[in-house]
């Protein structure tokens, strides 16, 4: 099963090719982004085949960090809830990747738009499939990037800009927290792998950790609590929970595939899986349990009552989305995990189908210069809203008949404090109430208008009426066909998706078997109650029902205002924030560390003008003089002691030695030695050539100087033909005695 490995990979290698094929692909990005996610979906569908014939599987990877006993093996965990996330997740982005094909036409940004949301598309699906929390946590800064940059796609307008940057300082605020968590897992289990944590956590169950001990301090918390808190705050970042959601509604500035992606699939779900994949650990934590239902009801209901005081298609459609991943987060609260990733992939998708019909919507009507609004100050005839008041009270009635009967009936009483246990059923209905009341409230001005108000007006004055009475009778069937094979789906759902998630056993109250129903009965009784209360103010104009007392205006305008979380932010923690920079700037910077700079460089003046001073003046200098003068005085001394005394002594001596030894040599060997040697010879040499030139030039030289003759003419001839040979011989032998002459003469020289 390792090919599943493509599921991730196909995304992946379209981000590659998209970012290494910029120059040559333009616009046909999308032809490289559909066929990867298209058939990642594809090979979901096969891991989901899978899954629900063999359970879940693993997929082992590589070992990315060995540090003593740090160990973090990389791998891909597939189970019941990975796949329908997976389902979820790929079918979606699949879908937006179509849709922006033909949405973002003509944007000079299209091949980054495809690369960032193919990223987007792997992050989750990483994320989703992670078997150890590190990898999960570094895809969950991924999708957090992505999500900073697709917002800012269009980053020339400035409120882009500021919308991106917000999403990204909460989210990373509330990554810290998740941080945390992970660190603090590994910590208290040895590990990250997350399904070795979750067999080891009832095991750990009553371990506490005591916050305060590094004060002295004595405050055990239980560890399991810490950490499912710490989690959960990582989730409440993600996920747009109270009071970290005031990102997503200004993240409507991304372009509208980027929102459905966002809102149905990717980002916003990411809180929700996170406990849900945890769950068995979140349920050893009822205190945990406790905070989570509190924030999500909160949000909830806060989500509800902001989104029918505004007028803008595509904020009420973000706080929907907070609304309903509130409700989520309650389920998750109450141990309703099956309830939550039920809720979270009907919520993805229909989310998905409003955002990108909606954007169709309102690029029809932008292109024919109307503006769009969900607030008609007409009221509308009440007979023709009975048919859709009825589908959307059959809709209504879904959530509390799933969470208020069944295996989850019990949770809600699962609190031993009673106080709290009022608290979940008060949070419980008040969060069915007001879904119920904004869902009519959406559904019928999404599709009922009257004659040129609202998505109607293009130019034609005649608004997409479908509610004859054979259409309101189809709604009817359709809904209540919808509602019939929700209700018979859901008993394979559950058995599907219970092995992957925390059971908790709830402990039972006396009264709760006198209760029996009434609880459910309750709870549709105040899903009706909604729809009327919907039907009431919308038919009335939803303004009037504000403006009618002093009252109603006041909240209306608090509500208009998302209850000033945004003012509060700015003027408690933004402001002084800049504020403490700006003064951390001006005292401690410029009056502290330029001050302390001033001062340690007239410091190192002063201390370099004291050495130059005290050790270059007075102690270099002077040792240098000093040194100098014994120098000169030792310098002095040698010449008078050792060279005039000595050295010139000595050489005066030796000169006046070598003359008078010299002199006695010319007067002794030279005048009377070699002078006599030499007139000697010379007179004997005079007189032997004296006796040679008598005895042998006279008697022999004459005698023969005839037969010389004759032989000189014969010799002539031969002579004459070897003459050159001849000469060459004379050359040579005049040479030779030129040699011998220059040689006696050096030798006489010398002697001499």
């Amino acid at each position: 099963m390792s090919w599943l490995i493509l599921i991730p990979l196909l995304p992946l290698g379209a981000v590659l090719v998209l970012v290494m094929g910029k120059p040559w692909l333009g616009e046909h990005a999308h032809k490289v982004g559909i066929p990867a996610v298209a058939l990642s979906f594809v090979l979901t569908l096969v891991a989901f085949s899978l899954v629900l014939r063999d359970g879940a599987f693993s997929i082992p990877l590589y070992q990315l960090i060995q540090s003593g006993n740090f160990v973090v093996d990389l791998g891909l965990y597939i189970d019941q809830l990975t796949v329908l996330l997976l389902v979820l997740v790929t079918g979606v982005s699949s879908v937006v990747h179509v849709y922006a094909s033909r949405y973002m036409v003509g944007d000079p940004r299209y091949n980054r738009f495809f690369a960032i949301i193919a990223l987007f598309t792997f992050s989750m699906i990483m994320l989703v499939m992670s078997n150890n929390l590190l990898m999960m946590y570094v895809f969950w800064e991924v999708m957090g990037i992505c999500s900073y940059l697709l917002i800012s796609h269009w980053g020339e307008r400035k409120s882009a800009g500021q919308a991106a940057t917000k999403a990204f300082l909460v989210n990373s605020v509330a990554d810290v927290g998740l941080g945390f968590g992970v660190i603090l897992t590994y910590s208290t289990f040895g590990t990250l792998d997350i399904q070795t944590i979750l067999s080891q956590a009832p095991a750990m169950e009553n371990a506490t950790l005591n916050l305060l001990g590094w004060l002295g301090l004595d405050l055990p918390i239980r560890t399991v609590t810490l950490i499912t808190l710490f989690l959960f705050m990582g989730a409440m970042g993600k996920s747009a929970q109270v009071p970290l959601h005031v990102w997503l509604p200004f993240a409507m500035e991304a372009p509208t595939p980027v929102s459905a992606l966002i809102h149905a699939a990717t980002m916003v779900n990411a809180g929700p899986f996170l406990l849900v994949r945890m769950s068995p650990l979140v349920i050893l934590s009822p205190a945990a349990m406790g905070v989570i239902a509190v924030i999500g009801a909160m949000t909830a209901v806060y989500a509800a009552l902001v989104s029918m005081t505004q007028v803008d298609v595509k904020r009420i459609l973000a706080f929907s989305t907070i609304g309903q991943i509130g409700f989520m987060i309650m389920t998750c609260g109450l141990g309703a995990f099956v309830v939550a990733i039920f809720h979270m992939l009907a919520h993805g998708c229909l989310k998905g189908f409003l955002f990108l019909s909606t954007g169709s919507a309102l690029r029809a009507v932008e292109a024919h210069g109307h503006s769009v609004s969900m607030v008609s100050d007409h009221p509308i005839s009440s007979p023709s809203l009975w048919p859709l008041a009825g589908g959307v009270a059959l809709l209504a009635c879904l959530p509390p008949v799933l969470i208020f009967s069944g295996p989850y009936e019990q949770l809600w009483v699962s609190q031993q404090f009673f106080p709290a246990q009022w608290g979940f059923w008060g949070m419980g209905f008040l969060t069915v109430f007001f879904t119920a009341l904004y869902l009519f409230r959406g559904v019928v001005q999404l599709f009922h208008q009257p004659r040129g108000q609202g998505f109607g007006t293009v130019g034609s004055g005649v608004s997409p009426r479908f509610f004859s009475p054979i259409h309101f009778l189809g709604i009817l069937v359709v809904l209540g066909g919808t509602g019939f094979f929700l209700l018979l789906l859901w008993k394979g759902f559950v058995e599907f998706l219970s092995p992957a998630v925390g059971h908790r056993t709830a402990v039972m109250v006396k009264n709760f078997s006198v209760l029996g129903n009434v609880p459910l009965l309750v709870s549709i009784m105040v899903a009706l109650a909604g729809v009327v209360a919907g039907y009431w103010s919308f038919s009335r104009s939803p303004l009037c029902t504000f403006r009618e007392s002093r009252f109603g205006r006041r909240w209306y305008v608090h509500f208009l205002n998302k209850l000033y979380f945004d003012e509060w932010y700015e003027a408690y923690v933004v402001q002084p924030t800049l504020g403490l920079a700006m003064w951390s700037w001006k005292v401690v910077d410029q009056r502290g560390l330029n001050g302390m700079i001033m001062g340690l460089a007239n410091l190192t003046l002063g201390i370099a003008k004291w050495l130059w001073r005290v050790v270059d003046l007075k102690g270099i200098d002077g040792l240098v003089m000093g040194v100098g003068r014994k120098s000169v005085g030792m310098a002095g001394w040698l010449w008078r002691v050792v060279d005039l005394h000595g050295i010139d002594r000595v050489v005066v001596g030796l000169g006046q030695q070598s003359v008078g030894f010299a002199r006695w040599l010319w007067r002794v060997i030279d005048l009377r030695g070699v002078d006599r040697v030499v007139v000697g010879v010379g007179k004997q040499s005079v007189g032997i050539a004296n006796w040679l030139w008598k005895i042998i030039d006279i008697k022999v030289l004459d005698k023969n100087v005839d037969r010389l003759k004759e032989q000189a003419e014969v010799a002539g001839d031969a002579i004459q033909e070897v003459e050159p040979r001849t000469l060459q011989h004379h050359l040579l032998v005049m040479i030779f005695w030129l040699i011998v002459g220059m040689g006696l003469l050096y030798w006489f020289a010398v002697g001499e």
